[in-house]
């Protein structure tokens, strides 16, 4: 992310100077490239490529670009020559709309993309007209065609990467779900008989040693006990492997006091709910931020059992879902810095950037640990969290 802000702000830098020190004539015709401009900086410097701002910024930029060219040709003599420093500027406003039809292909919502890549698409066929006078309609509609044809072949281009990402993420779906399958075979048919056999032969051992001796019963019967556990255990894993998680999710928003309140039951910390979302996030969302939450206060049972306070924070962030779980962390972590190399976080970086989200996590002020995750909410409110 620093990175593309870098070359936003050096992009939008570039181009004021160049609007300055090197205009065009008329120009007007610098105000295309520079909206055009200023909208890839602005979808380059946003936080998440599937933002909302892309396809807006994407229409703003190609209306600009009709409006310009719309001025053109009522204002101005399409048919006048035009000075290497302006062709320039008119070649450089197409390659920019361009680049914003390719960013919204790839990264916006299906509607947004082909919304925002026809409004770019069009502007970028219609900038041909700026330069022509006293032609036939024929004539006309066949530059704005061959205009037209960078930007089909630039929005096929990004359809197919994006198709192309997500076959290869159904590709690892199935495969995990092979995997989940297998693995669920394997502990069901082998590992359980195990278990059973054990159980079994402590409750042997139990009728025919035992005897008159107290402590050995005890122990066998405790040994009987724990393997009851493991089986009921083993179950309840089976049966998880064996869901499709993305029809039964493990939690959701709605489950995040209830699994607070069994965190601060376990322990002596005190857990505080923050929860400031006016609708719903949709069931996916919930279902990732709720695994977040579970990831995030198992870190704090793990890293700071003498944290004195720890804070879940629910709320709408400027279209995102934003959870978040904060510790005071008081105590020295047991095991180490909070950022070794677990799978825990990169585990939950996966989940959430499926869904297009990010995850932060680091120390807080004065001191302890913060895990943020935010995912884009859905279009529509009212969506059951």
């Amino acid at each position: 992310m620093i990175g593309r802000r870098l070359v936003a702000a050096a992009g939008t830098l570039a181009l004021l100077v160049g609007a300055v020190r090197l205009p065009a004539d008329p120009a007007v015709l610098m105000v295309g490239p520079v909206a055009a401009g200023l909208a890839v900086a602005a979808v380059l410097a946003a936080r998440s490529m599937r933002s909302r701002l892309v396809p807006a910024a994407v229409v703003g930029a190609g209306a600009v670009s009709v409006g310009v060219t719309a001025w053109t040709r009522a204002a101005a003599d399409p048919g006048a020559e035009v000075d290497g420093l302006t062709g320039l500027w008119i070649l450089l406003e197409p390659a920019l709309l361009l680049v914003l039809i390719y960013l919204s292909v790839r990264w916006s919502p299906p509607r947004a993309a082909v919304a925002s890549a026809a409004a770019a698409g069009a502007a970028t066929a219609l900038i041909v007209q700026r330069m022509l006078t006293g032609e036939p309609l024929l004539s006309l509609l066949a530059a704005s065609a061959l205009w037209l044809v960078p930007a089909l072949a630039v929005g096929t281009a990004a359809w197919y990467l994006r198709w192309s990402a997500a076959e290869r993420g159904r590709a690892v779906e199935r495969a995990r779900e092979e995997q989940r399958l297998g693995l669920a075979g394997e502990l069901h048919d082998f590992v359980a008989h195990d278990v059973s056999e054990i159980v079994a032969r402590a409750q042997a051992g139990r009728m025919v040693l035992a005897g008159g001796d107290p402590k050995l019963t005890v122990l066998l019967e405790q040994i009987e006990a724990a393997g009851v556990r493991a089986l009921e255990s083993m179950d309840r894993t089976v049966h998880m492997l064996r869901v499709d998680a993305s029809r039964q999710p493990v939690g959701g928003l709605d489950d995040i006091d209830a699994l607070a309140r069994r965190f601060a039951a376990s322990g002596d910390a005190e857990v505080v709910v923050d929860r400031r979302l006016r609708g719903g996030a949709g069931r996916e969302n919930g279902a990732v931020a709720y695994r977040a939450v579970v990831e995030a206060l198992t870190n704090v049972r793990r890293h700071a059992p003498a944290a004195a306070t720890v804070t879940i924070e629910i709320a709408e962030d400027d279209g995102w879902l934003l959870v978040a779980v904060a510790d005071d962390g008081r105590a020295a972590p047991r095991s180490g810095p909070r950022a070794s190399g677990g799978l825990g976080l990169p585990g939950m970086a996966e989940r959430v950037g499926r869904l297009g989200g990010t995850v932060e996590a680091g120390p807080r002020e004065p001191r302890g640990w913060r895990v943020a995750v935010r995912l884009p909410l859905p279009e529509g409110k009212g969506v059951d969290a």
